[in-house]
């Protein structure tokens, strides 16, 4: 084609004029229909068109958008919609071109064309030649009737899904697939929100947003733009060929939900790109029924309105309860700023640590560096001094003293496949768990020697920019759904110390607001500033540099950076009074609609507030970050400097050791809060408090002249109570009053309980009363144990089970999970060679019927002299064991049955038993696959305890092993139920407790690791029992008792105590 040299936004303009010029000479005709018209519309990307019958002349006005020209033409969507009524079948055709593989505006409207016609297209369209590969024309256009007309290129591979599954499952997460269609589909990966407090503070997790541990509910990964194809990524992680020609574009989307996975409708919500905006009737019932309500409600309010009989007054609309639908997807405080990371980051990530073998942080590094100075990341990584800082970092991350979690690429081999969810959610858990240490913004490492307790932005102006214009911080939105009252007395802060002339710099410069001139009458000259005695004086009546007078444009509009300090406080004062109630907003936000309708807007709440006022309500002014009442002064991280400020006050006062703080009152004027809040302090050399609650609430915080008049709360006056560091001879002063000059030393609290013991020598008080503090973060723990008490394991819903269950077809051209024909085929698989495994009871069930004669070919012949499983022997020792585990979990069981095949198979699979060492005999597989008999046998001949089992005509150490409902993340527990063992306090050893368990760490919580496989362990437990240092172990001379499972658990708990070992969580249950 004539643009094809062209990418991006200029192909995208060359090819919109050459069609415009196009249909100006000769309209576009196909199959009976014509385009007439052909013009850009109000947005980057958007072109309105006509689309005419020829026979009948019926119009059909219809706007396409382009999500990204910067994409075009080969990796953009393109969304359309038509302009009033359409047939339902043409607007099928238009919701379906959302998803249909890139094309060129020309490509795409004669696409269209044939759609709407329901014929082929034509098989002389010209292909681009930028998109033109190996595929011929025919090829790609040769599609059929309509109704084969596909958006999808459907390849799924179910048994890499499968595979892929079943590693998520054994890393102790849960995965799931969403279907929207016959083809399409997306995945998703969760984890109850409750574990990540094993490798996050809880205040921390409170701190981010109260929601995350305000019920039970998972977060949950939603992985989307698959087009029907999986995998989609290859060893390198590029996408792969078919993915490419696809187009696939992957998107993510992080939340919270009350299920291990959203419902198929929220999913699909949630992964839509646009809504549509336009107005239906149901809307514009809505409005009338508003517009009505507040008429009433001003004919209400004003008694000399005339009443109209013939108004019928419809009820008030209000937000719809928020229901309790598990299957909801909602999106969080940081939901945003890790969409985005996965969005831009996580393959190019992926793709630096396959090419270079880095770590995840390495590989950050890596990329920041070449995005920073525009070289290639080769070029990048073979500059000697860019190398250390990489290396440098990943050995850092190694070193921190965090529960990471589970790194799917550390070990995978340069040609082994990538598990795409299972990678995209560690990664994504593993930033959640550091996210404080990075910026939320352009997501590189902050340069900072502490660590804030939420997660902010760097000291680069751009980030700092975006995270208040652009919103692209912690959702505003979200912060008026969640935390009205919060945001409310913010606003009524900024508003009061704007309205009264003491709203302080920064004042929000260089975000572009066009705002009215204000009035001479609304500038208000500063009140006199309080000071300490000797300070100088300042003076703000008028500004340090002269000011040319801004000149309105036509709109009566001015740039706001123009303005003088005092005009700017006046102009968001009135802005401020311009928004409607935070309560409106709220109701607005909450409002429900159908889906595939775009979500509420702010700027929809009122559409006479101008753009400059929607931007203050993002700025920092009211940054509606803060903990409801409760804030720590100055930035972000306060919190961790005055944590550091007690921890040196400790070192100096041995008085400070046992009361680390004090608390007292600080008072001040309501319009002085937004400075205070912001600084810690409002003007001074200090920070004034009153060990007096009635002396801080009198005076001090006198009441307020001027209050935001939209406010619900309303609030007229603020004093606060402060923890101090509890130093006060190194105050400014300390009596009568105190002072603190250092606004670290300092933190604002809330009401909480228990409380704290208070320093005897500087009481609180409120008159005559003493006053006591709450502790702080006291409820944690009852909040953690109510959200474990709720946890459910929910077992897989039809389409995940689907996969997990999935068998190869004979003739299919997809590689379901491999088992040949010679897989053991001792009654424990089907016919088609699948172990079978049922949820009955919350028992993981295996049945086993016989299998036929054609199921499995003939068995390796073994050595003559090869060690003989003696099933009597066997049958004899387990008559007296316990009842199998009663608990279990769908993930749990999955990785049981993984390992129980792997086991069965490499059994049948070896040549000689006796070299094998172990024997896992398949007729005492009982239908609870979570209680195994393992026989360990054919010990080295020169070790004391084979001669012993010689002696005594023992065929084999019969060992009972019991899994619990944690499997893989919890380990299992070995126990050997005949013979028995001399005791370690007798003489014996080779790990064997006296109980007949194994005293080995690997079995413990401290030594466990997921990844451990059962052939592994048993070899283990084996060298072990071989071991003749420090003893060797022996057979007891009444070896033909067996051992109680009482014996057992007491021998393993006092092997544990005595080393030091954590004992598995739990280990009692599993052995009742």
């Amino acid at each position: 084609m004539k643009n094809a040299h062209l990418k991006g936004r200029k192909r995208f303009n060359a090819d919109f004029e050459d069609m415009k010029e196009e249909i100006k000479r000769a309209p576009l005709c196909l199959h009976g229909l014509r385009i007439k018209r052909f013009r850009a519309g109000d947005d980057e990307g958007a072109i309105e068109i006509a689309v005419e019958e020829i026979m009948s002349s019926e119009v059909l006005n219809i706007n396409l958008l382009v999500s990204d020209t910067s994409e075009y033409p080969k990796s953009h969507s393109l969304f359309s919609y038509c302009v009033g009524d359409a047939p339902s079948n043409i607007q099928d055709v238009l919701n379906d071109m959302a998803s249909a593989p890139s094309r060129p505006i020309r490509e795409a409207l004669e696409h269209l064309l044939s759609a709407f016609a329901g014929k082929p297209v034509p098989v002389d369209v010209v292909m681009d030649a930028s998109d033109d590969d190996d595929e011929s024309v025919d090829e790609q256009f040769a599609m059929g009737d309509f109704e084969d007309y596909n958006t999808t290129v459907s390849s799924l591979d179910r048994s890499t899904m499968q595979r892929d599954f079943l590693d998520v499952v054994a890393t102790g997460y849960r995965p799931g697939i969403l279907k929207f269609g016959a083809d399409d589909f997306c995945l998703s990966v969760s984890v109850p929100v409750i574990t990540l407090s094993d490798s996050i503070p809880p205040q921390a997790l409170m701190a981010w947003d109260r929601r995350l541990l305000s019920r039970s509910q998972h977060l949950v990964l939603l992985i989307s733009g698959l087009r029907g194809i999986y995998p989609v990524i290859s060893s390198d992680g590029s996408y792969t060929s078919v993915a490419k020609n696809a187009s696939v574009q992957l998107k993510f989307q992080v939340g919270l939900s009350g299920r291990y996975k959203p419902s198929e409708l929220n999913a699909k919500e949630a992964v839509r790109k646009y809504g549509l905006v336009l107005q239906d009737a149901e809307d514009e019932l809505r409005i009338q029924a508003e517009k009505a309500a507040a008429a009433a409600a001003f004919a209400e309010w004003d008694p000399d309105a005339e009443e109209d009989p013939t108004m019928i007054v419809p009820p008030t609309f209000t937000a719809a309860e928020e229901d309790e639908d598990d299957g909801r997807f909602d999106k969080f405080s940081l939901s945003s700023s890790f969409e985005s990371l996965l969005d831009q980051n996580f393959l190019k990530v992926v793709q630096l640590r396959r090419k270079f073998g880095l770590g995840w942080a390495g590989a950050e590094v890596l990329h920041a560096q070449a995005e920073h100075s525009q070289m290639t990341p080769t070029d990048v990584y073979n500059a000697y001094s860019q190398i250390q800082s990489i290396i440098a970092a990943d050995k850092e991350e190694q070193k921190l003293d965090r529960n990471l979690p589970h790194d799917p690429l550390r070990d995978l081999g340069k040609s082994e496949c990538i598990n795409l969810p299972l990678t995209a959610f560690a990664y994504l858990i593993r930033r959640i768990t550091l996210c404080t240490r990075y910026c939320v913004i352009c997501h590189n490492k902050l340069s900072t020697d502490y660590e804030a307790l939420k997660p902010y932005v760097c000291d680069s102006k751009l980030c700092a920019y975006q995270y208040y214009a652009h919103n692209r911080g912690p959702s505003l939105e979200y912060e008026i759904i969640h935390n009205p009252q919060t945001v409310d007395l913010l606003v009524s802060l900024t508003y009061s110390a704007a309205a009264e002339g003491v709203l302080d710099e920064p004042f929000p410069v260089g975000m572009g607001l066009r705002v009215p001139l204000p009035d001479k009458s609304s500038l208000v000259v500063p009140p006199a500033l309080r000071l300490l005695p000797g300070a100088p004086p300042v003076d703000e009546t008028t500004d340090t540099a002269p000011r040319r007078e801004p000149v309105p444009d036509n709109h009566g509009l001015v740039d706001f950076d123009n303005l003088s300090s005092i005009q700017m406080r006046a102009s968001i004062a009135s802005m401020i009074n311009s928004l409607p109630s935070v309560e409106d907003m709220k109701k607005h936000l909450e409002r429900k609609v159908k889906p595939g309708k775009s979500k509420p807007k702010l700027r929809e709440v009122d559409p006479v507030v101008s753009p400059a006022a929607w931007q203050i309500l993002r700025c920092p002014f009211v940054d509606a970050s803060w903990k409801q009442f409760r804030f720590s002064v100055g930035a972000p991280d306060m919190e961790a400097k005055f944590k550091s400020a007690v921890s040196m006050s400790q070192k100096k006062s041995k008085n400070a050791l046992s009361y680390p703080s004090l608390y007292a009152f600080h008072g001040s004027p309501l319009r002085n809060w937004h400075s205070i809040i912001r600084h810690g302090r409002a003007y001074g050399n200090g920070v004034y408090m009153a060990k007096d609650a009635t002396i801080s609430m009198g005076h001090y915080a006198q009441g307020n002249s001027t209050v935001w008049r939209k406010s619900k709360l309303g609030p007229n006056s603020c004093t606060a109570v402060v923890e101090a560091v509890n130093l006060p001879d190194e105050f400014v002063s300390h009596d009568p009053y105190l002072v603190v000059a250092d606004t670290t030393w300092l933190l604002c609290t809330a009401p909480q309980i228990p409380f704290v013991k208070l320093d005897p020598k500087h009481p609180t008080v409120c008159g005559s009363t003493k006053i006591q503090m709450p502790q702080p973060g006291y409820k944690i723990n009852m909040i953690l144990s109510e959200r474990r008490t709720e946890l459910v394991d929910e077992p897989p819903d039809g389409p995940d089970q689907d996969i997990f269950e999935y068998v190869e077809k004979a003739g299919t051209k997809e590689n379901a999970i491999e088992i040949d024909d010679d897989d053991y085929d001792d009654g424990f698989y089907d016919d088609d060679s699948v172990m079978i495994v049922e949820q009955t009871k919350g028992k993981g069930k295996a049945t086993a019927p016989p299998p036929t004669a054609s199921s499995s070919k003939a068995k390796k012949a073994k050595p003559a002299n090869d060690w003989k499983h003696d099933p009597e022997w066997v049958r004899g020792a387990i008559e007296r064991r316990m009842p199998p585990p009663s608990e279990s979990t769908p993930s749990s069981t999955m990785a049981v049955q993984r390992e129980l095949k792997a086991m069965l198979k490499e059994q049948d699979n070896s040549s000689s038993l006796k070299e094998l060492g172990w024997y896992l005999p398949p007729e005492f597989i009982d239908d609870n696959i979570f209680s195994w008999i393992v026989e360990m046998h054919s010990f080295d001949e020169s070790i004391p305890i084979a001669k012993d089992m010689k002696a005594q005509h023992v065929n084999s150490v019969i060992f009972e092993i019991r899994f619990p409902a944690g499997y893989p993340l919890e380990p299992p527990f070995f126990r050997i139920l005949t013979p028995r063992f001399l005791p370690f306090v007798h003489g014996g050893g080779g790990h064997v407790t006296g109980g007949g368990s194994i005293c080995m760490d690997l079995l413990t919580s401290d030594g466990w690791l997921p990844s451990y496989s059962m052939p592994a362990i048993i070899m283990q437990i084996k060298l072990a029992m071989s071991n003749l240092e420090p003893r060797p172990a022996r057979l007891a001379h009444d070896w033909n008792r067996d051992y109680s499972v009482q014996e057992a658990l007491a021998g393993f708990k006092r092997a544990a105590q005595t080393h030091g070992w954590s004992v598995p969580l739990g280990i009692d249950r599993l052995v009742r």
